[in-house]
């Protein structure tokens, strides 16, 4: 297989995990269980709180705003903080409970 359609392969499924992990977690989680090379994708929302904070150190050196511009600003990054980090422990929380279920059976 080339690499430029392995890298297509593995961008397609990469994303259509991820789209499943957003719309159907319970599911998706269950399929990556099944598929544990697909585990990565469930740390997917980890690695967006990453570039969330590199990306707002980066935007904090460059700009430099006041008054209402900054607190809505910080409005929406706190939003979207809080909802990342509540996804990935419901996907981590997801995760750990079928792998409990699987070491049952």
């Amino acid at each position: 297989m080339k690499k430029r359609t392995f890298f297509i392969f593995v961008t397609y499924i990469w994303t259509k995990t991820l789209v499943g992990l957003t719309f159907r977690p319970f599911f998706t989680v269950r399929e990556v269980t099944r598929r544990p090379i697909l585990l990565p994708t469930i740390f997917t929302p980890f690695l967006g709180l990453l570039i969330l904070f590199i990306l707002g150190r980066i935007g904090a050196l460059l700009i430099t705003v006041y008054g209402l511009k900054r607190e809505i600003i910080s409005l929406i990054l706190s939003t979207a903080l809080i909802s990342i980090l509540f996804w990935q422990l419901l996907l981590i929380y997801l995760l750990a409970s079928f792998i409990v279920a699987f070491w049952r059976r």
